[in-house]
């Protein structure tokens, strides 16, 4: 959506409510424009599903979960695993 000067206002829309299991894998941190930020890597492991793409997120109360990467661990169309991160300031 247009902001009117000349740049976009990005919002999220929720797609719905889903079963999944989440499993935190690695904790590092970044900079961020002369900000640290605490970042938490996870392993979400959820019901297969063709309407994910990286683009999405997830989201558990007030944590938010940027999607990074997707993959059919057994190829067979069971199970989607996707590896998150959560960035904590």
């Amino acid at each position: 959506m247009e902001d009117g000067a000349g740049g976009v206002l990005r919002t999220w829309e929720p797609l719905g409510q889903i079963w999944a299991a989440i499993e935190p894998l690695i904790l590092d941190d970044k900079l961020l424009s002369d900000r640290r930020l605490g970042l938490l890597t996870h392993r979400v492991k959820l019901r297969h599903r063709t309407d994910i793409t990286l683009s999405h997120r997830f989201v558990l109360g007030a944590r938010i979960f940027s999607i990074r990467a997707l993959r059919d661990p057994d190829e067979r169309g069971r199970i989607l695993e996707c590896l998150v991160e959560e960035e904590r300031p």
